[in-house]
Protein backbone atom coordinates (compact mmCIF):
# COMPACT_ATOMS: atom_id res chain seq x y z
CA UNK A 1 0.00 0.00 0.00
CA UNK A 2 2.99 2.30 0.17
CA UNK A 3 3.38 3.68 -3.32
CA UNK A 4 -0.11 5.00 -2.35
CA UNK A 5 1.07 7.65 -0.46
CA UNK A 6 2.94 8.97 -3.49
CA UNK A 7 0.76 8.74 -5.93
CA UNK A 8 -1.41 11.89 -5.85
CA UNK A 9 1.60 13.61 -5.90
CA UNK A 10 3.08 11.69 -9.22
CA UNK A 11 0.13 11.41 -10.86
CA UNK A 12 -0.89 15.18 -10.50
CA UNK A 13 2.17 15.37 -12.95
CA UNK A 14 0.62 13.60 -15.45
CA UNK A 15 -3.17 13.61 -14.90
CA UNK A 16 -5.95 12.08 -16.79
CA UNK A 17 -7.17 14.56 -19.24
CA UNK A 18 -9.97 16.89 -18.66
CA UNK A 19 -13.53 15.15 -19.20
CA UNK A 20 -14.55 15.16 -22.85
CA UNK A 21 -16.99 18.36 -23.65
CA UNK A 22 -18.83 15.78 -25.42
CA UNK A 23 -20.24 14.52 -21.90
CA UNK A 24 -21.67 17.72 -21.17
CA UNK A 25 -25.40 18.25 -21.74
CA UNK A 26 -27.25 21.67 -22.03
CA UNK A 27 -30.46 20.15 -20.53
CA UNK A 28 -30.76 18.06 -17.50
CA UNK A 29 -33.32 14.87 -17.98
CA UNK A 30 -33.54 13.21 -14.89
CA UNK A 31 -31.73 10.30 -15.96
CA UNK A 32 -28.78 12.50 -17.68
CA UNK A 33 -25.42 13.54 -17.06
CA UNK A 34 -25.16 16.19 -14.86
CA UNK A 35 -22.59 19.18 -14.45
CA UNK A 36 -22.42 17.73 -10.48
CA UNK A 37 -21.74 14.08 -11.94
CA UNK A 38 -18.54 15.19 -13.55
CA UNK A 39 -17.44 17.37 -11.05
CA UNK A 40 -18.21 14.70 -8.37
CA UNK A 41 -16.07 12.15 -10.70
CA UNK A 42 -13.46 14.49 -11.20
CA UNK A 43 -12.89 14.47 -7.45
CA UNK A 44 -13.64 18.55 -7.79
CA UNK A 45 -14.48 20.39 -5.00
CA UNK A 46 -13.26 17.75 -2.47
CA UNK A 47 -15.56 14.95 -3.44
CA UNK A 48 -14.87 11.53 -1.50
CA UNK A 49 -13.37 8.62 -3.69
CA UNK A 50 -16.95 6.90 -2.79
CA UNK A 51 -18.17 9.69 -4.65
CA UNK A 52 -16.14 9.37 -7.96
CA UNK A 53 -16.79 6.08 -8.07
CA UNK A 54 -20.40 6.68 -7.86
CA UNK A 55 -20.78 9.59 -10.22
CA UNK A 56 -17.71 7.44 -12.74
CA UNK A 57 -20.01 4.56 -12.70
CA UNK A 58 -23.31 6.68 -13.80
CA UNK A 59 -21.47 7.61 -16.31
CA UNK A 60 -19.99 4.75 -17.59
CA UNK A 61 -22.95 3.30 -17.27
CA UNK A 62 -25.29 5.80 -19.10
CA UNK A 63 -23.96 5.30 -22.64
CA UNK A 64 -23.97 9.05 -23.62
CA UNK A 65 -19.77 9.05 -23.63
CA UNK A 66 -18.47 6.85 -26.92
CA UNK A 67 -14.94 6.08 -27.70
CA UNK A 68 -12.23 6.86 -27.01
CA UNK A 69 -13.52 9.58 -24.23
CA UNK A 70 -15.23 5.98 -21.68
CA UNK A 71 -11.65 5.50 -21.03
CA UNK A 72 -11.04 8.20 -19.38
CA UNK A 73 -14.05 7.58 -16.88
CA UNK A 74 -12.49 4.43 -16.45
CA UNK A 75 -9.06 5.63 -15.45
CA UNK A 76 -10.53 8.30 -13.66
CA UNK A 77 -12.54 5.58 -11.49
CA UNK A 78 -9.25 3.54 -11.36
CA UNK A 79 -7.75 6.12 -9.48
CA UNK A 80 -10.59 6.78 -6.68
CA UNK A 81 -10.66 2.43 -6.21
CA UNK A 82 -6.39 2.58 -5.79
CA UNK A 83 -6.28 5.33 -3.63
CA UNK A 84 -9.04 3.71 -1.65
CA UNK A 85 -6.60 0.19 -1.85
CA UNK A 86 -9.04 -1.77 -4.04
CA UNK A 87 -5.95 -3.10 -6.19
CA UNK A 88 -8.14 -5.55 -8.02
CA UNK A 89 -10.87 -2.50 -8.92
CA UNK A 90 -7.98 0.01 -9.69
CA UNK A 91 -5.97 -3.05 -12.13
CA UNK A 92 -9.14 -3.50 -13.86
CA UNK A 93 -10.50 -0.23 -14.73
CA UNK A 94 -6.72 0.30 -15.72
CA UNK A 95 -7.02 -2.45 -17.88
CA UNK A 96 -10.05 -0.90 -19.65
CA UNK A 97 -8.84 2.35 -20.01
CA UNK A 98 -5.03 0.99 -21.84
CA UNK A 99 -7.41 -1.34 -24.25
CA UNK A 100 -9.57 1.79 -25.19
CA UNK A 101 -6.65 4.28 -25.42
CA UNK A 102 -2.47 3.32 -25.05
CA UNK A 103 -2.28 6.88 -23.23
CA UNK A 104 0.56 7.29 -21.16
CA UNK A 105 -1.07 8.70 -18.21
CA UNK A 106 -3.11 5.41 -18.38
CA UNK A 107 -0.14 3.46 -18.38
CA UNK A 108 1.74 5.26 -15.18
CA UNK A 109 -1.15 4.77 -13.43
CA UNK A 110 -1.47 1.51 -13.76
CA UNK A 111 2.22 0.59 -12.86
CA UNK A 112 1.67 2.35 -9.50
CA UNK A 113 -1.72 -0.25 -8.97
CA UNK A 114 1.23 -3.21 -10.12
CA UNK A 115 4.34 -1.78 -8.03
CA UNK A 116 1.21 -1.68 -5.15
CA UNK A 117 0.53 -6.02 -5.70
CA UNK A 118 4.83 -6.40 -6.14
CA UNK A 119 4.14 -7.37 -9.42
CA UNK A 120 7.24 -5.70 -10.47
CA UNK A 121 8.46 -6.84 -14.31
CA UNK A 122 4.40 -5.25 -15.01
CA UNK A 123 4.99 -2.31 -13.84
CA UNK A 124 8.57 -1.91 -15.16
CA UNK A 125 6.54 -3.30 -18.40
CA UNK A 126 4.21 -0.45 -18.03
CA UNK A 127 7.12 2.71 -16.99
CA UNK A 128 9.03 1.84 -20.16
CA UNK A 129 6.01 2.50 -22.37
CA UNK A 130 5.63 5.67 -20.55
CA UNK A 131 8.84 6.45 -21.03
CA UNK A 132 8.83 5.40 -25.32
CA UNK A 133 5.52 8.01 -25.46
CA UNK A 134 6.80 10.75 -22.61
CA UNK A 135 10.67 10.75 -22.65
CA UNK A 136 10.78 13.70 -20.53
CA UNK A 137 8.59 12.64 -17.84
CA UNK A 138 10.64 12.68 -14.91
CA UNK A 139 8.25 10.52 -12.49
CA UNK A 140 8.84 7.59 -14.55
CA UNK A 141 12.45 7.20 -14.37
CA UNK A 142 11.99 7.91 -10.65
CA UNK A 143 9.56 5.01 -10.89
CA UNK A 144 12.45 2.77 -12.37
CA UNK A 145 14.38 3.55 -10.13
CA UNK A 146 12.15 2.43 -6.79
CA UNK A 147 11.46 -0.80 -8.63
CA UNK A 148 15.71 -1.27 -8.86
CA UNK A 149 16.17 0.14 -5.39
CA UNK A 150 13.77 -2.65 -3.99
CA UNK A 151 15.17 -5.20 -6.06
CA UNK A 152 18.46 -3.85 -4.31
CA UNK A 153 19.74 -3.16 -8.01
CA UNK A 154 21.58 -0.14 -6.46
CA UNK A 155 23.67 0.40 -9.63
CA UNK A 156 20.48 0.83 -12.13
CA UNK A 157 18.59 2.82 -9.30
CA UNK A 158 21.00 4.92 -9.40
CA UNK A 159 21.25 5.60 -13.11
CA UNK A 160 17.47 5.64 -13.25
CA UNK A 161 17.36 8.36 -10.68
CA UNK A 162 19.75 10.31 -12.43
CA UNK A 163 17.89 10.27 -15.13
CA UNK A 164 14.61 11.56 -13.04
CA UNK A 165 17.23 14.69 -12.12
CA UNK A 166 18.42 15.14 -15.98
CA UNK A 167 14.90 15.96 -16.78
CA UNK A 168 13.68 17.74 -13.10
CA UNK A 169 16.61 19.11 -12.33
CA UNK A 170 14.62 20.52 -9.15
CA UNK A 171 12.96 16.63 -8.06
CA UNK A 172 13.84 16.52 -5.03
CA UNK A 173 12.56 13.10 -4.28
CA UNK A 174 15.11 11.76 -6.81
CA UNK A 175 17.78 13.52 -5.58
CA UNK A 176 17.16 12.67 -1.92
CA UNK A 177 16.55 8.91 -3.64
CA UNK A 178 20.23 9.36 -5.45
CA UNK A 179 21.65 9.92 -2.10
CA UNK A 180 20.03 7.11 -0.34
CA UNK A 181 21.38 4.70 -3.39
CA UNK A 182 24.87 6.65 -3.53
CA UNK A 183 25.68 5.46 0.47
CA UNK A 184 24.67 1.72 -0.62
CA UNK A 185 27.16 1.62 -2.90
CA UNK A 186 29.41 3.30 -0.85
CA UNK A 187 29.99 7.17 -2.36
CA UNK A 188 29.52 8.65 1.19
CA UNK A 189 30.11 12.23 0.16
CA UNK A 190 27.94 12.22 -3.00
CA UNK A 191 25.11 10.68 -0.18
CA UNK A 192 25.85 13.60 2.21
CA UNK A 193 26.11 15.92 -0.78
CA UNK A 194 22.39 14.91 -2.12
CA UNK A 195 20.68 14.68 0.76
CA UNK A 196 21.95 17.97 2.12
CA UNK A 197 20.36 19.67 -0.79
CA UNK A 198 17.26 17.38 -1.11
CA UNK A 199 16.28 18.31 2.21
CA UNK A 200 17.03 22.37 1.54
CA UNK A 201 14.45 21.86 -0.75
CA UNK A 202 11.94 20.27 1.36
CA UNK A 203 11.84 20.02 5.17
CA UNK A 204 9.73 16.59 4.77
CA UNK A 205 11.90 14.81 1.75
CA UNK A 206 12.97 12.30 4.30
CA UNK A 207 9.69 11.53 5.74
CA UNK A 208 8.40 10.85 2.79
CA UNK A 209 11.21 8.59 1.26
CA UNK A 210 11.25 6.71 3.87
CA UNK A 211 7.32 5.67 3.71
CA UNK A 212 9.03 4.53 0.30
CA UNK A 213 11.72 2.20 1.88
CA UNK A 214 14.45 4.75 1.17
CA UNK A 215 15.86 5.29 4.76
CA UNK A 216 20.19 6.42 4.90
Amino acid sequence: MRYQLLAANIIAALAVAAMPAAAKTKTAPANSITQNDLRLCMGVDGSTHDQQIAACTKIIKSGKVKPPHHGDYYATRGSAYFAKGDLEKALSDFNTAIGVRNAAEFRFQRSLVHMSRKSFDSAKADLAEVIKQKPQFAPAYFMQGLIAFTSADYKDALVHFDDAIQRRPMYFQAIYARGVTKKKLGDEPGSRKDVAEARGMSAKVEQEMEKLGLTL
